[in-house]
């Protein structure tokens, strides 16, 4: 693989710097903005290379020294200052509505995180080494071979949570387990007021494990994982000690999840983001809350509608939403389990005000046709992908005007965030 050294120029979609060798431009995450480095080419087409950072030649005087040495996995941008990763993120987002609508679309309000580190509701950890020496790692970036080992465990997600790894680990290595034996740790924690379930994922079904009351964890599970699938999907329960979900509150109110649900990141600005959604929406006789996840939206507006529908594929998702709809005293609150392209035509007639929080892939072609038949009133749609959220509404303006759009640093020192659009009828 060859090494070259160039200057990159600015950062991308992806969150990759950009520079060009040789008429080819050249991607790479770890470098700034008007920084010389010399990278190794590690993948190269006719018009483009992918490459990863070897040194910073010339650094910027916005680089910030990383705090982790496995930052290029978990978090690339953890070499920019705060403020340059805000002005960056908001920029890349406008430009990825503006190529996906054609239209200039500016964020009202880009809401910076309070928290930079320790934010995460959730880790996964992979292993490596030796039975009896495994040490938690996440794979490389862009290459699933090789792996960064975590010593201590990663910093996006709080101590408390790399503490309690930590003593799962030694209880494995204590039983000589081997990558052979073992997928991946999960761990899910609630912030407010805290607690912690982990999920072991093993690829065996016959590993009689001790019993797992750890410190620094309300629950714990024993996961039978099919080997032949790279995801830590579950197969089967093997065994489990206390819970099997976390408990947050948000808002004021309570909803639990368990440990295989969706649920957000970043606490503090997913509350912002849920008093966005309520400034935007009115008192109406039918609100609709498709990718519903455990109901958090729709709950947290039950008080504006006189009926709130939910819609989630995903079956626990959908019984933990039941569960804080009732836990939350909301009788005007219904859970549908469905694909939202397959929820029944009826839902949605008469919807005035249509909530959406999709998954990064965006809206499904029939979910958007049905939405230009019903035409609700008002359209609120939360999205982690601007690429996405973009190709959707351009759909949406034809008939629509954006009356609000927000941006919110969900996930600091990474080059994702998450993004609010409201659509009016016109």
């Amino acid at each position: 693989m060859r090494e070259i050294t160039l200057e990159f120029k600015k950062i991308v979609g992806e969150g990759k710097a950009l520079g060009r060798s040789e008429g080819k431009v050249v991607f790479c995450y770890g470098i700034l903005p008007e920084e010389t480095a010399r990278v190794r080419v590690t993948f190269e087409k006719k018009n483009f290379a992918e490459a990863e950072l070897l040194e910073i030649i010339t650094p910027s005087p916005r680089r910030v020294a990383p705090k982790e040495d496995h930052y290029l996995s978990c978090s690339p941008w953890q070499v920019m200052d705060y403020d340059l990763q805000c002005e960056t993120k908001k920029g890349l987002i406008e430009d990825l509505l503006y190529q996906t609508t054609k239209e200039t679309i500016r964020l009202d309000k880009f809401y910076a995180a309070k928290k930079t580190f320790g934010y995460r509701t959730k880790i996964e950890y992979s292993f490596t080494g030796e039975p009896g020496a495994l040490s938690f790692a996440f794979h490389k970036r862009g290459n699933f071979r090789e792996k960064y080992v975590l010593a201590d465990g990663c910093a996006l997600i709080s101590p408390e949570t790399n503490a309690a790894a930590l003593k799962v680990l030694a209880i494995l290595n204590g039983l000589k387990l081997s990558t052979a034996d073992l997928k991946t740790l999960i761990i899910r924690e609630a912030k407010n007021p805290g607690s912690r379930v982990a999920a072991l994922f093993m690829k065996r079904q016959d590993i009689v494990l001790p019993e797992m009351n750890v410190e620094g964890l309300d629950g714990f599970l024993a996961i039978y994982s099919n080997p032949i699938s790279s995801v830590s999907q579950v197969d089967g329960i093997i065994n489990s000690w206390g819970n099997d979900f976390v408990t947050e509150e948000i808002l004021g109110s309570k909803f639990s999840y368990g440990f295989d649900c969706f649920f957000q990141n970043n606490m503090e600005l997913f509350e912002e983001a849920l008093k966005e959604i309520r400034a935007a929406s009115f008192k109406c006789g039918k609100l609709v809350d498709l990718y519903s996840g455990v109901g958090v939206i729709g709950l947290t507006l039950r008080d504006l509608a006189d009926k709130v529908y939910a819609v989630e594929s995903s079956a626990n998702s959908a019984k933990y939403a039941a569960l804080n709809a009732a836990a939350n005293g909301a009788s005007n609150f219904e859970m549908v389990c469905s694909l939202s392209e397959k929820t029944k035509d009826d839902l949605f007639d008469g919807t005035d005000i249509l909530v959406l929080d999709p998954p990064r892939a965006g809206l499904h072609g029939k979910v958007i046709k049905r939405i230009m038949e019903i035409l609700p009133k008002k359209i609120i749609y939360l999205s982690c992908n601007p690429i996405t959220q973009g190709r959707d509404a351009a759909f949406f303006m034809e008939k629509y005007k954006i009356t609000r759009a927000a941006g919110f640093d969900f996930y600091p020192n990474t080059p994702h965030a998450e993004t609010l659009l409201v659509f009016e009828r016109e």
